[in-house]
């Protein structure tokens, strides 16, 4: 079974770190603006974006977080590294498109998210359009 994300001091840290990074442009991270779905004041988060067949998608490997939230209330989201600056929709999907992302990001990331995932270790395809509805997968449309 896999652990529950707990945001602690350490990893506060280690998030605010990689911000700072991702603000100079340095690293895979990016930073994830959002409109708070309640207050409607703007949030950041910090966010590895992962290309798929040429498309790029924002996967949620620890689930149904604030972030995740904000985004489906509100799709309009913007994607800062250093000056590079990407307005975009944020499209949530399902099924094969999204088992591929997931699995992509998984691979990519595997080190930092595995043991928060809930996959097999002799994973396939089918094992991560299975599991897709617990890590949402945002498809982003320029």
């Amino acid at each position: 079974m896999a652990e529950t994300y707990k945001l602690g001091p350490g990893r506060r840290i280690v998030n605010r770190l990689t911000a700072t990074m991702a603000r100079r442009g340095v690293g895979a991270s990016w930073v994830l603006s959002t409109k708070g779905r309640t207050s409607g004041a703007r949030r950041d988060v910090v966010i590895t974006p992962v290309t798929y067949d040429g498309v790029r998608y924002l996967v949620a490997p620890y689930g149904e977080v604030s972030w995740v939230m904000n985004v489906r209330a509100n799709p309009h989201v913007t994607l800062t590294r250093g000056d590079v600056k990407l307005r975009a929709t944020a499209e949530e999907i399902t099924g094969e498109e999204a088992g591929h992302a997931l699995g992509t990001y998984y691979a990519e990331n595997r080190k930092y998210v595995a043991k928060f995932m809930d996959v097999p270790g002799d994973h396939t395809i089918t094992d991560f359009v299975a599991v897709v509805y617990l890590y949402p997968v945002f498809r982003l449309e320029s």
